[in-house]
């Protein structure tokens, strides 16, 4: 039935990002309290805050324009940290919307299969704040929680995705009484059942189709951000020697390197 196509479409939402938009940051990056953290190549630790920048705690000796670029860099960073968390976080939210009202459509209103649903996808949601932001309240991120520098990739969405799938086996039982009750309440008519789930399925994917659309467009114009960040890294590599070896931020289209 287009009803469970059209969820099973949902549960890629979350990795909208990662479909349009890889990132992989190479080395540990760290943000805490606006103070960003860089972990070079050779294992020396650039600390930034947006008005200073050191090296393993011994102050750079630069011009105004060198610093002007760190600056840069630190509030880039900075400004752009919370569009990732808050673009991450409407993704996972859209499709706990997607899947419950498609379920709730199926079992019933206050099923026992969208409350378990709900509570997993929150458990998830819960995850990604407490990547994003500390108790009290502050944007934070730390690349060395992500393995192999991805962010927000193929692993979350197995995770995501097996979560969703656990789920639908456990109420497989559930499924199939209340496909009876639907056959019993139309009159044993299983075409007019087909027809209004065929109806509510078409329905369901143009309106999450039109919400995710948006977040669509926001990670579009969150990857022109993170291509401007690495181009601001080759400036900085070329323009600070002591910063040559500077190349943290690696953007490309292909799918599930993010």
């Amino acid at each position: 039935m287009k009803i469970l196509i059209a969820a099973a479409t949902l549960l890629c939402t979350s990795a909208v990002m990662a479909e349009d938009c890889n990132m992989n940051i190479k080395g540990k990056m760290t943000l805490s309290h606006s103070n960003l953290t860089l972990q070079l190549d050779d294992k020396r630790n650039l600390l930034l805050d947006g008005q200073h920048a050191s090296i393993n705690g011994t102050e750079m000796q630069l011009n105004a324009g060198q610093l002007h670029l760190l600056n840069s860099y630190h509030q880039k960073v900075e400004t752009l940290a919370p569009k990732v968390a808050t673009l991450a976080l409407d993704a996972v939210s859209l499709a706990n919307e997607g899947v419950s009202r498609a379920f709730n459509e199926l079992l019933g209103e206050d099923n026992e299969l969208v409350a378990d649903l709900s509570g997993e996808i929150e458990t998830l949601h819960g995850k990604l704040t407490q990547e994003f932001y500390a108790h009290d309240g502050s944007i934070r991120f730390d690349s060395s929680r992500f393995e192999d520098g991805q962010f927000l990739g193929e692993d979350f969405e197995k995770a995501f995705k097996q979560r969703i799938e656990n789920l639908v086996q456990r109420s497989m039982g559930s499924f199939m009484i209340a496909l009876g009750k639907q056959m019993l309440f139309n009159g044993g008519d299983m075409q007019a059942f087909e027809a209004r789930m065929e109806n509510f399925g078409a329905q369901l994917e143009a309106d999450m189709e039109a919400q995710a659309g948006k977040i669509e467009a926001r990670a579009d114009a969150l990857c022109a951000d993170l291509r401007s960040l690495a181009r601001l890294e080759d400036q900085i590599s070329d323009e600070i020697p002591a910063l040559a070896s500077l190349d943290m931020i690696k953007v490309s289209a292909s799918r599930h390197s993010m």
